[in-house]
């Protein structure tokens, strides 16, 4: 029993050691260590674009200020399925998943330059389940055993944000985060002897914590446009069943990027986002895990209009990204991503209602032992009932 109890506590802690001998999981492999897979709260619009449209999109999870910029009060939701294959030392898999990265709900308040709006999205995700075989002397007789350890859950976050038109060119805008969600955690053993019943232990874990951020959007001339953000989130307090028992610093972001009319059926899109997820290191190498490391994320993308007349109906989007992933799987190593991507849209009823699609090819390595290709596609609905409004 103290053993399993060890291997809860372990997984509580998020150190696991070492990958086990067989994987199986609904989430991505580089979501086993630290705080889980960072989400990507965004709408297919800027998915399809690899992310380079998200500091100008004011219906993503992202830039408060591209807020101001909403012509019409909009609620919408994006659902994401993922198709995944995971190779590593201990074998491969083939899963897939589900997940509801971004809902949303904003825009401007009638004849003033104000925008509020209230987002739920993915901060991090932590689903996997994770399987070992290892032999035991039991009583003097060499005894096979069988550990399951399995994660449900991850981090969200809540955000109330607010965009103001400062003039003609420009916006500025801030939000509040509150960042939350729990993992539900089970570790089971089995023994092949079948004189030994198999037990199990649960446990839960659930987060607790604050950001901020101020965003800015400015127009240089008719065929430019940049933006900024810059977000902190403090630390996470991690309880587990009910009782404190450590805290993670959560990064920084700093993000930049350009948005250019390349003429009027083409814009094309830039950014680079910083993180400073080295700041939660120290916090996972004291509960036993790898540590993690800054980031860095650059993305380009563009979207094609064709129909000028009609600029949302079914327009080509196209982009490419890289990123930096925070949690390494081996110590010492740093997990990268490089997708491409694909989307389109169609508004309907008046422009007052839409939907959007999206579809990424991703591939995630750390050295040449781990490595995952992913299919995800992203569908979003939004509903625009009052149409656009005087501001």
């Amino acid at each position: 029993m103290r053993l399993i109890r060890m291997m809860a506590v372990v997984a509580l802690a998020a150190a696991l050691p070492a990958l086990p001998a067989d994987l199986s999981a609904q989430s991505s492999l580089f979501g086993v260590r630290g705080l889980g897979l960072p989400g990507r709260p965004t709408t297919p619009r800027v998915r399809g674009t690899g992310g380079s449209f998200a500091l100008f999109d004011g219906e993503s999870d992202f830039n408060p200020a591209a807020m101001a910029n909403l012509k019409a009060v909009t609620a919408g939701f994006v659902i994401a399925p993922t198709w995944r294959t995971w190779e590593t030392p201990a074998g491969s898999a083939h899963l897939r998943d589900t997940r509801f990265p971004l809902v949303f709900v904003g825009g401007p308040i009638p004849h003033s330059r104000l925008a509020i709006g209230v987002s739920f999205g993915s901060y991090a995700d932590r689903d996997f389940r994770l399987a070992t075989r290892d032999s035991l002397v039991i009583r003097g007789v060499q005894t096979q055993v069988f550990d399951t350890l399995k994660s449900v859950g991850g981090l969200n976050e809540i955000r109330f944000a607010a965009g103001y038109q400062l003039g003609a060119r420009t916006s500025v805008g801030a939000a509040v985060y509150w960042i939350t969600g729990s993992s539900r955690l089970e570790a089971r053993r089995a023994f092949s002897d079948t004189n030994y019943l198999p037990f199990r232990q649960s446990a839960e874990l659930s987060y607790q914590g604050v950001g901020f951020s101020v965003g800015i959007t400015h127009q240089i001339s008719r065929a430019i446009q940049l933006a900024a953000l810059l977000r902190s989130d403090a630390h996470v307090t991690v309880d587990r069943d009910s009782s404190q028992v450590y805290k993670v610093d959560l990064p920084y972001t700093l993000s930049a990027g350009a948005l250019i009319k390349v003429s009027p059926v083409l814009s094309v899109a830039a950014s680079g986002t910083y993180r400073t997820w080295g700041g939660a290191n120290s916090d996972l190498l004291a509960q036993g895990g790898v540590g993690a490391h800054n980031t860095v994320e650059l993305s380009l993308g563009g979207e094609l209009a064709r129909n000028l007349r009609r600029p949302t109906k079914l327009p080509i989007r196209f982009g490419a990204r890289y990123a930096d992933l925070p949690f390494p799987v081996v110590a010492g190593e740093r997990p990268k991503e490089f997708s491409i991507s694909a989307g389109t849209g169609l508004r309907f009823a008046q422009d007052r209602a839409g939907i959007d699609l999206s579809l990424e090819h991703a591939w995630r390595s750390e050295g040449t032992p781990y490595k995952e290709r992913a299919f995800m596609l992203a569908f979003g609905l939004s509903i625009r009932p009052y149409g656009e409004q005087q501001r």
